[in-house]
């Protein structure tokens, strides 16, 4: 009787043990301090979001110790996708002082005009807005030469909509080994969750390096992203003044 009576005591503390390392983790995550490493980068620093951050409270995102100036927020995926938290983001971003930017998660497997046409249909670009995104991470079915076409569609059709070069992000390796070829031209928001030691070679204008940020005012992490030039460079990555030529693309 005695021994029973202390296993279950044993099994009712490691219970509650487990409970409270999983109420801590769950607090840790949600409202753990901002990242001092960021607030003393030496890049112009921003944040990417979609409805994986759920809803996001902006007036406290406004009171971060991180220096935010640019938000990029994900608007549609493929053919028909749309992100369910982007008309919020996209307006609050706007509301609260912050250069916006809109992009679309390529499907590598969907037509690309019918995608170009989905974006157009959900974003209005205005000045001061960044110029268009084409997130591209996945290779197609149909091969690396089918990718490239169809990317090179959405571009030249953004190209053609808006009158600016708009930007490509991929990951570091998959752009190296599947778009720079064709793609070399193009302004550049690469994902490398390193050092700068990794991306020195590139002509990068922004560097998504990390997925881990800590910001007031959404829960769990968020991606990290520095800005290679100073906030007049970063103004002409936006509609009104574009750092896209008047070449062809």
């Amino acid at each position: 009787m005695r021994n029973t009576t202390l296993s279950k005591v044993k099994y009712l503390g490691i219970g509650a043990f487990i409970g409270l390392l999983l109420s801590y983790t769950y607090s840790f995550l949600t409202t753990s301090k901002e990242s001092a490493l960021v607030n003393h980068s030496k890049y112009v620093f921003g944040i990417d979001v979609s409805h994986y951050q759920g809803k996001i409270k902006w007036s406290k995102v406004k009171e971060s110790h991180h220096p935010i100036k640019y938000v990029f927020i994900r608007s549609t995926m493929g053919k028909n996708g749309v992100d369910s938290r982007f008309d919020e983001n996209w307006k609050k971003a706007d509301e609260y002082g912050y250069i916006r930017g809109a992009y679309h998660y390529y499907r590598p497997n969907e037509n690309s005009t019918e995608q170009f046409n989905n974006y157009v249909k959900k974003v209005t670009l205005t000045n001061g807005d960044f110029i268009p995104i084409l997130d591209v991470e996945k290779p197609s079915k149909f091969g690396k030469d089918n990718l490239q076409k169809g990317v090179l569609n959405w571009l030249k059709l953004a190209k053609k909509k808006y009158g600016v070069k708009p930007m490509i992000y991929s990951g570091r390796t998959f752009y190296e080994q599947n778009l720079k070829a064709v793609l070399k031209d193009y302004p550049t928001w690469i994902a490398s969750y390193s050092s700068k030691t990794k991306v020195k070679h590139m002509n990068w204008n922004f560097h998504q390096f990390t997925e881990k940020v800590k910001v007031k005012g959404i829960k769990g992490y968020v991606d990290g992203n520095d800005f290679n030039g100073t906030i007049v460079d970063l103004e002409k990555m936006c509609i009104s003044n574009s750092i896209a030529s008047n070449d062809s693309i």
